[in-house]
């Protein structure tokens, strides 16, 4: 018997994918997740100084594009306060808080990331622990973002509960996660593209990605926490595949992106091949 999906409660699902020997399990009611034991708050995502140091171009250089059209879109001549849940290395939280007017804090699990946001960036507005045991005020910030953090998640209830309440009236949460159909899509062409070569592979990071949402399950997941006026963008892809610097993977990336933008917008919405960019009104 697979384990309860976190978006209709159901236990019928069918295995869609492996990798290492890990299941990606596809529910009736759509939503994709693994049965990954992992934590439920993976402290050890970044590893050590060393591992950050390797992969300095994802998490600042690879990042700034989408960091920057955010910015351009949500804050920039606008005020207000923002929390980044989930920030990782802080670098989110340094760039909005180059901007007029906002106030800008972050919350990480993550010993190692928070050290090097302070000793790095020198930011000092990054607290270390999970949202929904920081305390922080009711009706308090305008934005809260998460990206690439609700994936990880393996039940996200009290944790959007939470935002729920510290968000003011009015204010959105903005998560960033993989567009679930799309990642096993992905996947299984990268699976056959390198059979008898790499059988076993980093393909759905299913170990780590312990939900994969579907425009239709994390509105479900949202709208169940009070959620409302839910809709789609989307952001310009981080700007390197699997941490590759290739001009030409990196080309073919934001190609399909364009493409995904374009081909939402002539079917008005209806079709979506891109990651979920997704607001949340309170």
């Amino acid at each position: 018997m697979f384990k309860k999906c976190i978006v209709c409660g159901s236990q019928q699902a069918e295995i869609v994918f492996t990798e290492y020997g890990i299941n990606v399990l596809r529910c009736i009611c759509g939503h994709f997740y693994s049965d990954s034991g992992i934590s439920q708050n993976n402290d050890q995502y970044y590893g050590d100084d060393d591992l950050i140091a390797e992969t300095y171009h994802w998490w600042d250089e690879a990042h700034r594009r989408m960091y920057d059209d955010f910015v351009a879109r949500f804050v920039s001549g606008k005020s207000g306060r923002l929390l980044d849940v989930g920030c990782g290395l802080g670098y989110l939280v340094k760039r909005i808080g180059r901007e007029d007017d906002w106030q800008v804090q972050g919350c990480e699990i993550s010993p190692v990331a928070v050290k090097f946001t302070h000793d790095k960036l020198d930011l000092n507005s990054i607290q270390i622990g999970k949202v929904e045991d920081l305390h922080y005020e009711h009706n308090y910030f305008d934005i809260i973002t998460l990206f690439d953090v609700i994936e990880h998640i393996s039940d996200p209830n009290m944790m959007l509960e939470c935002l729920f309440g510290i968000l003011k009236p009015g204010g959105f949460v903005f998560m960033h996660t993989p567009n679930g159909p799309w990642q096993l899509y992905k996947a299984k062409l990268k699976k056959l593209i390198h059979r008898g070569i790499k059988p076993d592979g980093h393909y759905m990071e299913a170990r780590d990605h312990v939900n994969l949402y579907t425009e239709k399950s994390i509105r479900r997941v949202l709208e169940n926490k009070g959620f409302r006026e839910i809709s789609f963008v989307h952001l310009p892809p981080i700007q390197s595949v699997s941490g590759s610097n290739s001009k030409t993977l990196k080309n073919l990336k934001n190609l399909w992106w364009y493409s995904a933008a374009a081909l939402s917008k002539i079917s008005f919405g209806r079709i979506n091949i891109d990651n979920l960019s997704v607001i949340a009104k309170k």
